[in-house]
């Protein structure tokens, strides 16, 4: 893996500014054009759940078509046959009861289907798109349906009794009395036939109703995406636009600045007090320059950060939507199921966010001093190299009796530590230790807030130590390591925090659980607890 990371950097050095810009674009485009796949097949989706609940709807009105059948053909022409003498009365006794329990199970059958309820992600459209459209999303119940409902209840509950004094009279063989309840229930078949006719009559059109209704809502919905989609695609092109043509006016800042300073040099070698006079009173401009630059070079590694912290939660999203077309093809999509996925969905998108944010504070120029909390800015740091601590397999710890509040400058204190954290990732490299340790130990006094960096991977050479401060002074490959880390670090908590920072070698048992002494590393940097130069911004 690393290997092919190498060669797709390396690939990457060898493109053009450019290049690298359509390479980007064609990223966005290509993860839009994804985006708006998935949300269309969502719709569709949705588009067949309401389609699946019309056919439910009109396929409902089958039961009150066999109820009407039941009772013409088990009641009426059976009771007429008992008129005619056609059927002894244990037959006819037998078919009424039988159709007694077929009109009960229809009817509940019936009013089953009436009460299916869409749900999940397709009841969830449509209670947003009645918000947004400003729609009544309670469901009026038909008074008119209500009533023709109660009417056929008491004709079936009037049949159901007429029915028991006919099957009473037919056993006692009171076979005139009996023709006289058989005429009174044809009557009754009839009304209640009448009735189930007008209520089969208003449950289609009501269901037509509905669909035109969904179709009009589908409609809207299409638009509406179509539309957002739209102002997406334009907002993301314009964003990215206007990223790439900032890095390109930095960049051509930045090549304008190093031309200049070139030119510059070269009058100042015609004459060296010239020069020297032109360093003092420049000195400080370097050091700025110096710090960018310092800032720019660690800028990939930082890129590279937020690409990798959001791989894992950009895959996880992928997982969510394609977790929602498998439960909806197993016919297992639920509200519970929904609700889960979209809370993890949102969770995953505000860590994101706050990625995003902890990496655009670190590249932001600007230098402001303010009150802020020491451990916060440390988590932030650590947060920053999560990747490659990650990446080489190293630990850090932090030792903070209490959290300290001090006053000075954010983004320089979280450079240093930033700083102090890549020459302890890079130490590590190619050392084969067990137990890859970062430990941040932080204490305090009456003046200083003492900052102990220290880590395992073996200290440095006791004959280069003075030197590490140096401008340009590196251990490392040329390849790996510039020089200017430590050096800026040190101007920067002297000039700007007005603090100290310090090297030294030392043994410690940086693992509480064993007894062994490791060959440690430790920076030590003195924070004043107050600002010495009111005047210095």
């Amino acid at each position: 893996m690393i290997i092919a990371y190498n060669k797709i950097n390396l690939f990457l050095n060898k493109l053009k500014f450019n290049s690298k810009t359509k390479i980007l674009i064609s990223i966005t485009i290509l993860s839009m054009i994804m985006i708006i796949f998935f949300m269309f097949i969502s719709i569709f989706a949705i588009k067949y759940d309401y389609e699946n609940l019309y056919h439910k709807t009109t396929t409902s009105q089958i039961n009150l078509e066999q109820i009407k059948d039941i009772y013409t053909v088990n009641f009426y022409d059976t009771l007429y046959d008992v008129t005619q003498k056609n059927i002894n009365k244990d037959d006819a006794i037998e078919v009424i009861k039988l159709a007694k329990q077929l009109v009960q199970i229809r009817w509940e059958k019936y009013n089953a289907s009436i009460n299916y309820k869409i749900g999940g992600i397709s009841q969830f459209a449509t209670n947003w798109l009645d918000f947004f459209l400003f729609r009544d999303q309670k469901q009026i119940k038909s008074f008119y349906q209500d009533s023709l409902n109660k009417k056929i209840i008491i004709k079936i509950n009037k049949i159901n009794n007429t029915a028991d004094k006919i099957i009473y009279c037919l056993n006692k063989n009171e076979y005139n009395l009996a023709n006289k309840f058989i005429d009174e229930i044809f009557l009754d078949i009839k009304s209640i036939n009448i009735s189930l006719s007008s209520l089969i009559n208003y449950s289609l059109n009501k269901a037509i109703e509905e669909k035109n209704k969904n179709d009009t809502m589908f409609n809207t919905s299409i638009f509406m995406l179509i539309l957002l989609i739209g102002f997406t695609f334009f907002l993301s092109i314009l964003i990215s636009f206007t990223i790439i043509n900032h890095f390109k006016e930095l960049h051509n800042s930045l090549e304008d600045k190093v031309f200049q300073k070139t030119k510059e040099l070269r009058v100042l070698n015609s004459s060296l007090e010239v020069k020297i006079k032109k360093e003092i009173e420049n000195s400080r401009k370097k050091d700025q320059i110096m710090f960018q630059q310092a800032k720019l070079a660690s800028m990939g590694e930082m890129l590279q950060n937020i690409a990798h912290q959001w791989r894992q939660p950009l895959g996880a999203i992928m997982m969510i939507i394609q977790s929602f077309q498998t439960k909806f093809y197993a016919g297992k999509l639920n509200e519970e199921f929904i609700e889960s996925r979209v809370n993890d969905a949102f969770t995953l998108s505000k860590n994101m966010s706050a990625t995003l944010e902890d990496f655009q504070t670190y590249f932001n120029p600007h230098k402001i001093r303010k009150q802020f909390y020491l451990k916060g800015v440390i988590e932030k740091s650590i947060q920053l190299s999560k990747y490659q601590l990650t990446k080489e397999n190293i630990q850090i710890k932090i030792d903070i009796k209490h959290d300290v509040k001090i006053y000075s400058y954010e983004n320089e204190l979280t450079h240093i530590l930033l700083n102090l954290i890549n020459n302890s990732k890079d130490a590590f490299v190619n050392k084969h230790i067990n137990n890859k340790t970062i430990l941040i130990i932080v204490k305090e006094n009456q003046e200083f807030i003492i900052i102990n960096f220290i880590d395992n991977a073996g200290g440095i050479k006791e004959d280069i130590i003075q030197k590490i401060f140096e401008p340009y002074f590196t251990t490392k490959h040329q390849s790996v390591g510039t020089g200017i880390g430590l050096y800026m670090s040190k101007q920067i908590i002297e000039k700007h925090i007005k603090g100290k920072i310090m090297y030294k070698n030392i043994k410690y048992k940086i693992d509480s659980t064993k007894e062994i002494l490791d060959k440690c590393a430790m920076f030590v940097l003195e924070i004043p607890k107050k600002y010495k130069d009111a005047n210095h911004e």
